[in-house]
């Protein structure tokens, strides 16, 4: 799952869920990356433990430091700065190129996509297949120009509100 990280002065952060392994009822991996330019440019696996009705988290599972608690935050507090969270997608108005981001209006999963990466597209083109309430819809692009990014995948089942592609 992707994450977006966006502080106060708009920096923008993306971290990318790549897989969960559960060692015990105590302990649990994750190994996510940092992406930039669409391309991952670090990779990490992180130990969180539950003891005692804490969370501690580790980098090498030897070394363990405190979390504090947080209740599937919107807000990500780092020593530093404080970020806003959010989960599967980033709102279109955050994003220089609002008008050409595409957002999924309702749950459904995509059938195919029409474009790559670098792309040029007309507006009211037939970008990607979204099957949603068994019937497969053509999103189409509102405006014209280059596809920056596609962040799905064909067979990806998607929440409503997930940005699936950029234009600018």
């Amino acid at each position: 799952m992707r994450s977006y990280l966006i502080d106060s002065e708009q920096n923008e952060y993306i971290v990318d869920l790549r897989k969960t392994i559960k060692h015990s009822s105590e302990l649990v991996e994750f190994e996510f990356s940092t992406i930039e330019d669409n391309k991952v440019v670090d990779s990490k696996n992180v130990f969180i433990r539950k003891l005692a009705g804490n969370y501690y988290c580790s980098f090498d599972n030897k070394a363990w430091r405190k979390l504090a608690r947080q209740h599937v935050p919107k807000k990500l507090l780092n020593v530093d700065r404080v970020f806003d969270l959010y989960r599967g997608y980033k709102p279109s108005g955050l994003s220089s190129g609002a008008s050409g981001d595409l957002l999924t209006q309702m749950p459904g999963k995509i059938v195919k996509i029409n474009v790559k990466e670098g792309d040029t597209v007309e507006a009211g083109d037939c970008v990607l297949i979204l099957e949603a309430m068994k019937m497969e819809n053509e999103i189409k692009t509102s405006i014209g120009g280059t596809v920056k990014t596609i962040h799905v995948s064909e067979g990806d089942a998607l929440d409503s509100g997930v940005l699936m592609m950029e234009i600018e």
